[in-house]
């Protein structure tokens, strides 16, 4: 028997600091204020985390397999790079909005808007989707291939379509008057049968409205989607100014690269909370796509811990999670804590007999020209250095990892 993701609910409201949790909640808050590195070195109170691990989160590229699988059908490079963009776009709410979590049962469902739980080095997350339409199964792959930094790398497959999507990210959180997520990395999303290749870069994020509660997300500066079939598309975000403006709003263009005034197509609106719309060359009105309300969301299907690798997440964390659903921060802080010894007396034993931890499937690599090239095509390069490498995919070069798909 194979455990899901709960159904989705953009109604919903943020959990409230529990009573007698207030003056220590604003303790740390004003502590973090303060703090100039990276907050993901910070160990947060236990009543603010979330019973799921950041490794999950990677799944929200794919919650809507149709989406995700269209490009491949599209008769046309323009028409393909368009559905890109639109699948890119409709995956933003689940990735920085909507926080949810993606674990098991409506205690995940409802504690999954907080802190996600920092994965330990090695830690991995996998489960697949099976879609009754055209889009088949689609399978994934997460690795923690860094701590610190932390860096996330992972991997999707669709072989009835024939889509790949590759890609790692170091996520960096701090202080700047508000809250900060900054996420360096990319993602490549290969159209095989087209022969086909995008590069994605990934926004920044910071909170509004934390002091007064509810906080809200917004995404910040330009993002870009790069194909080796000349055709680029950059989205900028933006939010509600003083006087006007909705929140959460962005407009995006979509060019050949060798004539970036002539405008293909242009969508504009809300990346969650309202809608876009997109427009074709003369400003017709092709299509309204809704981003505040529900949709057609394929739960991922996970293996029940009982079947899990040590290193799978829900393994992982089992009882750090078990403790914060139930409401027992006690357990949970004692949970985590066993499971922080662990992973100093592992990275003690690395340092002192000099054997460096083994990834299961995923490889640094010296370089990865293709996306490399895309996104000197837009002006960016990559920060390898920031990432500690360039991360690639190794299941292919190995059978065993193969089947673990």
């Amino acid at each position: 028997m194979s455990t899901h993701g709960p159904p989705h609910d953009d109604h919903s409201q943020p959990q409230a600091i529990p009573p007698g949790r207030i003056a220590e909640f604003m303790a740390f808050f004003k502590s973090m204020r303060n703090f100039k590195g990276d907050l993901s070195t910070v160990s947060a109170p236990i009543f603010i985390l979330s019973p799921v691990s950041l490794t999950e989160y990677v799944s929200y590229w794919c919650e809507q397999p149709a989406l995700f699988t269209a490009p491949a059908s599209q008769p046309t490079p323009e028409l393909r790079a368009l559905a890109v963009l639109k699948w890119y776009i409709s995956t933003l709410r689940g990735q920085y909005g909507r926080r949810e979590g993606v674990g098991s049962g409506a205690g995940r469902k409802a504690l999954g808007r907080k802190k996600p739980l920092n994965p330990v080095l090695g830690e991995i997350f996998k489960g697949h989707w099976d879609d009754e339409g055209d889009s088949g199964r689609t399978e994934l792959v997460v690795e923690q291939v860094s701590h610190q930094p932390p860096v996330t790398a992972y991997f999707f497959k669709n072989t009835q379509n024939q889509i790949r999507l590759e890609g790692y990210h170091l996520q960096r959180t701090y202080f700047r008057g508000m809250p900060h997520i900054e996420k360096i990395g990319h993602v490549v999303l290969s159209l095989d049968k087209h022969r086909e290749s995008y590069v994605m870069t990934m926004p920044d994020l910071h909170l509004e409205g934390l002091l007064p509660p509810p906080p809200y997300p917004e995404l910040d500066g330009k993002t870009f989607i790069a194909g080796n079939n000349g055709l680029t598309a950059e989205i900028e975000f933006f939010g509600r100014g003083w006087i006007r403006g909705k929140r959460n709003s962005f407009r995006a263009k979509l060019f050949h690269r060798d004539r970036p005034k002539d405008l293909l197509y242009r969508i504009e609106g809300q990346w969650q909370g309202g809608s876009f719309t997109i427009f074709d060359t003369s400003g017709n009105n092709l299509e309204d796509f809704n981003t505040g309300g529900l949709h057609e969301i394929t739960p991922i299907t996970v293996a029940p811990i009982s079947e899990q690798l040590p290193l799978e997440s829900r393994r992982v964390w089992q009882y750090v999670a078990d403790g914060i659903i139930e409401g027992d921060l006690s357990k949970a802080a004692r949970a985590k804590s066993e499971l922080e010894e662990e992973q100093r007396a592992l990275r003690l034993k690395e340092t002192t007999t000099g054997e460096p931890w083994e990834l299961s499937f995923f490889r640094t690599a010296g370089d990865w020209k293709e996306a490399e090239r895309l996104l000197n095509s837009v002006g960016l390069k990559m920060a390898k250095e920031e990432t500690k490498g360039v991360w690639r995919w190794a299941g292919d070069q190995d059978a065993k990892q193969d089947e673990a798909l």
